[in-house]
């Protein structure tokens, strides 16, 4: 039995398995070199403070990687993420988890694309990232 969806597993209104993320300050500041960021609110605090955060702001090109190993750990090796879209809407902070969570909204069994409607949301339930991806699962 496959561990992953396929066309023939997987139906409009199926749930993805929840995923939870946070990251600290060493992996800010890390992703701010790998990424040449050099905006001080990503690792510095009293900065973030001094630009009117309640702390320091996680990237929202971290939150949009985040995002696609959620959907490709969800769909498997042999699947292909062939589109993602998102929009930051709101900043999530340092060592605050995140929850992304999402639903199958569209099946193309001939095509063996499945269109997903993805959110991203603080604890309290605020939205941070409304996404779609389409994915093209394994066809047994």
């Amino acid at each position: 039995m496959n561990k992953y969806p396929t066309v023939g597993s997987t139906k409009v209104g199926d749930d993805l398995p929840v995923m939870r993320k946070s990251a600290n300050e060493a992996e800010l500041f890390l992703y701010s070199a790998a990424s040449f960021n050099p905006h001080r609110i990503h690792y510095d605090r009293a900065y973030a403070h001094f630009e009117g955060h309640e702390d320091t702001v996680v990237h929202g090109p971290l939150q949009g990687s985040w995002l696609t190993q959620f959907v490709t750990d969800w769909a498997g090796p042999n699947a292909r993420l062939l589109s993602v879209e998102w929009q930051n809407r709101a900043s999530a902070f340092v060592d605050e988890e995140v929850q992304f969570s999402g639903t199958v909204i569209a099946l193309d069994a001939a095509e063996g694309v499945v269109e997903l409607e993805i959110v991203e949301q603080r604890s309290d339930g605020t939205t941070l990232m409304p996404a779609k991806a389409w994915v093209r699962l394994e066809d047994h």
